[in-house]
């Protein structure tokens, strides 16, 4: 049984965001950012508002998974709404991506705002040059008149958030924020996104809540819903081998219900460096996809790798010390780590660097000293891990 499986709340967020809803029917409430470490419960903190919330509409769109060219997100984003709106299978979600269905759709949603606003981005797109601004603001404007012809209120939760800026490489676009209408007062953004820095200097009108790892009570009380027992020793196992990652305090209990109970530290670490070493486990995969994404949002991918290598290694350093580790001039490095920390993968305190995601800097540290497995890790491996850490 894993953490997910048994349902456990991130009760100090979803209280927040319980408020909110609650300042939202009465003509307040807030936009709200939900920032944090890619896996770290964002989506799950955010979706739960659409099987408790009965009183607004809650419509959740991955930005990761629609189009970023005005015209095709025009199109799918609003498809996405619908979709949902209608409460329509899995089955039929493809069908929405897709104007001329759409344009059906809007007539089964009896808005007959919602069919214009269609009408016009079927007329721009069939232009030799279509404009794009105008697409992307339409896109937007579908929920306010949805909410506005309807008389309710609508929460869109925009998970992934931070591809919504890849709409800012059109030329006619350059800022797809400010398209955004988010001061109407019957459509409310819930943004989820792990980009934390772009996200806040894009979002000035939003209030930030940072998603943390779990603390010692949530462990408690994770250990408690999935043995039946307060187990304050299995707890502290948990926190200290996990660091408090949600993903990596998920695994270790998952293995520990999948093999009648791992009480004993050796083996629930046994188990723990297995999943994080090798290459079918969940917690390599997780580490190597997150390296993945961070490194994707920096430039000079090659360097920017060597410079993080360095860090999980080391303790403490500042930026001479990484420089001639690197062999590049202090310059040139303070460049490559302003670009890491931009991409939230590292922060500055006291002149020296640190990983904001302990498991990542773990698994960084380990593999690039060969410790990483095709298939399973012996005894022998097992304990040389533990020596180094």
């Amino acid at each position: 049984m894993s953490v997910k499986e048994i349902g456990i709340e991130r009760k100090k967020y979803a209280d927040i965001l319980d408020s909110n809803i609650s300042a939202f029917l009465n003509g307040a409430g807030k936009n709200i950012a939900l920032l944090g470490g890619r896996k770290s419960g964002k989506s799950t903190i955010a979706k739960r508002l659409m099987k408790t919330e009965k009183n607004i509409a809650v419509v959740y769109v991955d930005f990761g998974k629609i189009s970023m060219s005005p015209e095709s997100f025009a199109v799918e984003f609003i498809g996405a709404i619908c979709w949902q709106f209608l409460h329509e299978p899995v089955s039929e979600y493809k069908n929405f991506m897709g104007l001329d269905n759409l344009l059906k759709y809007a007539l089964e949603m009896k808005s007959a705002r919602a069919h214009e606003i269609l009408k016009s981005i079927q007329n721009e797109i069939s232009k030799i040059k279509p404009d794009q601004r105008l697409l992307a603001q339409l896109a937007f404007n579908f929920s306010y008149a949805l909410a506005d012809e309807k008389g309710i209120k609508i929460l869109l939760i925009l998970d992934n958030f931070e591809n919504i800026f890849d709409l800012n490489n059109f030329e006619q676009i350059k800022d797809i924020i400010s398209l955004v209408n988010f001061n109407h007062e019957s459509v409310k953004y819930i943004a989820a996104s792990s980009a934390q820095t772009d996200v806040k200097r894009h979002l000035r009108n939003f209030e930030f809540l940072e998603i943390q790892n779990f603390d010692k009570n949530e462990i408690m009380e994770i250990v408690k819903k999935a043995t039946g027992k307060a187990d304050n020793k299995l707890a502290e196992i948990i926190l200290e081998l996990s660091k408090g990652v949600p993903i990596a305090a998920n695994e270790i209990l998952k293995n520990l219900n999948e093999k009648n109970g791992l009480i004993e530290k050796n083996d629930a670490s046994a188990s723990f460096f297995s999943q994080l070493l090798c290459k079918n486990g969940v917690l390599y995969n997780y580490c190597h996809d997150s390296l993945n994404y961070y490194l994707n949002r920096t430039r000079g991918q090659v360097l920017s790798k060597i410079i993080l290598k360095v860090i999980a290694s080391e303790k403490e350093l500042r930026l001479s010390d990484i420089a001639r580790k690197i062999y590049r001039s202090a310059p040139v490095t303070k460049s490559l780590l302003e670009r890491l920390i931009s991409a939230d993968i590292i922060y500055r305190k006291d002149n020296k660097f640190y990983f904001y995601d302990p498991m990542l800097k773990l698994w960084l540290k380990l593999s690039s000293m060969g410790y990483e497995f095709d298939d399973e890790m012996d005894e022998k491996n097992f304990k040389e891990v533990l020596e180094l850490i």
